[in-house]
């Protein structure tokens, strides 16, 4: 294809949701990827969609669920009901108090305490001097599954996907030059490029809104697993840069989804690439506290991602200023893969259509 109608940069969450809905809707599509489909946040993250607890990006939650509900591909099936989040705290007040806050702020949550006993009666393998706030929400599914499907459904569509192709440059045209000398010129281009997008964006790096914060999981064996999915703390959501010199012990935090059969447990926010066979264990140890049967537990494989977080906590889509038709999506975070197929869809009928990207969203935002 020599001069397609879009070209996406990115083989993601959102790179692969924006091939599949162009392509679907008559757009000749071409997508590069330097390794391979969901080889960073969208196929290591810990495997759960779930409600981002916050307004402006609830209805992009909601309209992936949508997406997902549509999407069966393969052995791709998304749950009908969430399986429910636990957030997991020892200060009953605490969580009695973040119930009476998300009822009144997000109610779609439905949310509700569960003091020691009812939890252990909903988690028997919980540790005991806990308590939970219980969210209508997450949903489990492989970390790999949705992007593999979205992927799959792009070229059933017609999309042309290239993979172990390295984007180098982007130039007036708009024309994207690769590392093998080759270049690609079309009608529209579309960075979905997550923490790296800055690279092709600014080449000298004065821009930089959105930067890597890693996170390590760990997939361990256990005979039995929790039917919820859980989190540590009931009042904070990490959804924001980690600074350099942030002690990392202070952003180890514990969750732990299971999905077709395997537990996933994390998490870590921090500013540098660790070392995840180095960090497994103290991940493992830490959930001892919230789970005791993970002391025992095998660990099948520890892996470590770039989360593109924003400075702000959202996404920014749309139209780059001063690049004609050279347009973004990235930024999402921690929430990429629940929000990321509706971004998809709204940066691509801005594209097609020029439909406007709301205030709180657009790339060109002031940051």
């Amino acid at each position: 294809m020599a001069h397609p109608d879009l070209l996406i940069v990115g083989g993601g969450i959102i790179g692969c949701s924006a091939a599949a809905f162009a392509a679907e809707r008559g757009a000749s599509v071409v997508l590069v990827e330097a390794t391979e489909i969901g080889a960073g946040a969208s196929g290591r993250n810990s495997g759960v969609v779930q409600h981002p607890f916050d307004p402006v990006l609830a209805p992009l939650h909601e309209a992936t669920l949508d997406h997902y509900g549509a999407l069966a591909d393969g052995g791709f099936r998304f749950p009908q009901e969430p399986a429910g989040l636990l957030l997991l705290t020892d200060d009953p007040a605490a969580g009695r108090a973040r119930v009476a806050e998300l009822n009144a702020s997000d109610p779609v949550l439905a949310a509700s305490f569960l003091d020691q006993q009812a939890l252990l009666e909903r988690e028997p393998m919980l540790g005991g001097g806990l308590s939970a706030v219980l969210l209508a929400t997450g949903y489990p599914i492989p970390p790999h599954a949705a992007t593999q499907a979205m992927a799959a459904r792009a070229e059933r569509a017609g999309a042309e996907l290239r993979l172990g192709v390295r984007a180098a440059a982007l130039e007036a045209g708009p024309l994207l030059r690769m590392d093998d000398g080759t270049a690609i010129q079309a009608g529209a281009i579309l960075i979905a490029t997550g923490p790296w997008s800055a690279d092709l964006l600014d080449p000298s790096g004065a821009w930089h809104p959105i930067r890597p914060t890693y996170g390590v999981t760990v997939q361990v064996a256990l005979a039995q697993t929790p039917g919820s999915v859980l989190e540590e703390g009931a009042v904070h959501t990490v959804n924001r840069p980690v600074a350099d010199d942030e002690p990392a012990d202070g952003l180890f935090t514990f969750s732990m989804v299971t999905a077709d059969g395997v537990s996933t447990v994390g998490s870590t926010f921090l500013p540098s690439a660790p070392d995840p066979d180095e960090l497994a264990p103290r991940l493992v140890a830490h959930g001892t506290r919230f789970v005791p049967a993970l002391a025992g537990a095998a660990i099948v494989r520890a892996r470590v991602c770039a989360r593109p977080q924003s400075v702000d906590g959202r996404p920014f889509i749309g139209p780059v200023a001063g690049m004609e038709r050279v347009y973004m999506t990235a930024g999402h975070g921690p929430w990429g893969i629940s929000t990321g197929p509706a971004s998809a869809a709204m940066v691509v009928d801005s594209i097609l259509d020029g439909v406007a990207i709301p205030n709180e969203l657009r790339a060109n935002r002031p940051v």
